[in-house]
């Protein structure tokens, strides 16, 4: 190609870049001039100042509707018939259509050929007063996705989005609010739960604390209350079955179980009173999720919700009681004693370094975190399952007036402890309690009260031996079809002194220091007597380690016999009254033979 070529391809190509910047490419000043102002502007009608909304539709499968906007600021449904609306859609909806912006507008002789002579959708908007401040009839579909659109002062059209008629094309379910029953939580002070025409439970809110007036009186509990309160204001409409005088009517209440409604629920607070009523349940369809028949008494509707809200409100007294047992903190808990008759008290008191200690008669000893928490966290939840309705002169028949178990919290700022009382035994794997400042009676589940009855046992650090593998330095191993035998350590190797002497397989040995040296019981045997020698097994014990420590300390376990549950009792020799159970699979690390422990000849299998 030659220099002439290419000189007039540059210029062809610079000619079409200049009449595509003059013909095509509008400056950005002029597009700012030309943008389209949206329908609020033009009308001058701001989303928040709209009081008052009609749409009416020529299709008859669509009802006309009204909405009023009330003095708090939330949208009711008054046409076709009345109702909370939902304020976020309503204001959605308005928000969708005073933002469209005017396409164009247009001078047309006519209006039929629009569809505006009779138009799909009309829509009023009241700002004040008894006179819209505007009225749009929607028309036909335009090209370019557009409808038109013409406002009822004005002889132009104008073209708009399409999507306007989705917008607004709203039926009375669509709208409306699906929450079944409004209230606010706070201010509810009386709450009557009913079954059929039966008051069953009155509850009443006094100083923020809830208490039950009927059919005895006593403390609710706040908690079941307040999640109660909760679930109904959280409650959503399935379907919409009937409205109005028509939900009202005697054979439409029975068609829904409502003519005596299974349950009934009545909040009352300062100003108003609300009410829902629990009918029938709703056939299942194709094992669809359970729904009742409810009727919002306020508003005179009749709704399908899921059938939880039966088993929510069909409480009885039992269930709307305060069932805690005793009222104490338990993170300000600082220190607690249990008293067991005929036992020493055990005392537990937690240190500056939030440590928990036991006083024992030879000392401190540490407590066992995990223990520790769980009771004093099964106690703060511990809950009645069963109610004793007597007087405090009964105490003595539940074995209350001399318990046999005492069990007192000390909470940092408190002068009195918080004191649970412990009686005897009742029905059903429950046990009688009361708290000292409380006249009520009641039974409770027994695993925690067993393991309260084990006092220090239960309490205690479950680590029996607690040093570092070095520090050992001679083993020795009896017990029933056992050699004894000795190791000692001769630097870092170990060597057999007894029954034969000669270097010995250091694997072997330092797996059982190992097990040894952060030895964990099961658990201590607790109770009043101590096991009997032919229950434990010490005199002829099955095993029986010592390990000498370099700082001259000598410990000896013993390891007896079996029990039901296929442990093995255990204890160290100089503290025979701390007896616990050790797993089996942990005993037989601790066993071992001479053959084992020697070191095998070289070139022997």
């Amino acid at each position: 190609m030659n220099f002439r070529t290419t000189l007039v391809i540059i210029v062809i190509l610079a000619g079409i870049a200049g009449v595509y910047f003059l013909f095509f490419q509008e400056p950005t000043d002029q597009e700012s001039v030309n943008e389209k102002p949206p329908i609020h502007e033009v009308y001058n009608i701001k989303r928040d100042s709209v009081k008052q909304v009609e749409l009416s539709f020529a299709d008859p499968a669509y009802q006309d509707l009204k909405l009023v906007k009330d003095v708090t600021g939330n949208w009711q449904l008054k046409s076709p018939f009345q109702a909370d609306a939902n304020s976020e859609k309503t204001n959605q909806m308005l928000d969708d259509i005073l933002n469209k912006r005017i396409k164009q507008t247009l001078k047309v002789p006519e209006l039929t050929q629009y569809g505006l002579d009779t138009p799909n959708i009309t829509l009023s908007l009241w700002t004040e007063g008894t006179t819209p401040k505007a009225t749009f009839s929607i028309g036909k579909k335009a090209i370019n996705y557009s409808v038109y659109i013409k406002e009822k002062s004005e002889a132009h059209i104008f073209l708009i989005e399409s999507s306007a008629l989705d917008d607004l094309t709203k039926s009375p379910t669509d709208i409306r609010d699906r929450s079944v029953i409004k209230f606010n939580a706070e201010t509810v002070s009386n709450i009557e739960f009913k079954h059929g025409n039966i008051a069953t439970v009155n509850c009443e809110k006094q100083d923020d604390t809830w208490s039950i007036t009927h059919p005895i009186k006593a403390k609710a509990d706040a908690q079941e209350i307040e999640m109660i309160l909760s679930e109904l204001l959280s409650l959503q409409v399935s379907t919409f079955e009937a409205d109005g005088t028509d939900a009202a009517a005697v054979p439409q209440l029975e068609k829904y179980g409502l003519g005596t409604p299974r349950v009934q629920v009545k909040l009352t607070d300062e100003d108003s009173t609300y009410a829902l009523e629990v009918g029938s349940t709703v056939p299942s369809v194709n094992g669809q999720q359970g729904h009742v028949y409810v009727k919002s008494v306020h508003h005179e509707s009749i709704y399908t919700v899921s059938d939880e809200i039966y088993h929510l409100l069909n409480k009885s007294v039992f269930d709307l009681r305060d069932k805690r047992v005793i009222d104490f903190q338990r993170t300000a808990t600082n220190r607690f004693v249990i008293s067991i008759s005929g036992q020493q008290d055990t005392v537990c008191t937690k240190g500056y370094d939030n440590i928990w200690e036991l006083q024992t008669p030879t000392g401190k000893i540490k407590a066992d975190a995990k223990a520790v928490d769980d009771l004093l966290f099964g106690v703060d939840s511990l809950k009645a399952v069963g109610f004793v309705e007597s007087s405090a002169n009964s105490l003595a028949l539940y074995g209350l007036a001399s318990p046999s178990i005492k069990v007192a919290f000390t909470q940092q700022g408190e002068e009195m402890p918080a004191i649970l009382l412990i009686g005897d035994a009742a029905e059903a794997e429950t046990v009688y309690v009361k708290a000292e400042d409380s006249p009520q009676i009641v039974r409770v589940d027994r695993p925690l009260i067993d393991k309260i009855g084990l006092g220090t046992a239960w309490l205690r650090d479950k680590q029996i031996l607690n040093f570092h593998i070095d520090e050992a330095i001679r083993l020795t191993l009896r017990g029933e079809d056992i050699e004894p035998l000795t190791c000692q350590r001769l630097g870092t190797n170990w060597r057999l002194t007894a029954p034969v002497k000669e270097a010995a397989n250091n694997a072997e040995v330092n797996a059982i220091i190992y097990e040894l040296d952060n030895l964990m019981a099961d658990t201590f045997v607790g109770g009043n007597a101590i096991p009997i020698d032919s229950t434990t097994g010490f005199s002829n014990p099955h095993v029986q380690l010592t390990v000498e420590l370099r700082d001259k300390k000598v410990y000896t376990l013993q390891i007896g016999n079996i029990d039901a549950s296929g442990r093995f009792y255990a204890r160290l020799q100089h503290e025979p009254d701390a007896i616990f159970f050790l797993n089996a699979e942990l005993v037989e690390k601790l066993k071992t033979t001479l053959t084992l422990l020697r070191i095998p000849e070289q070139g022997s299998p």
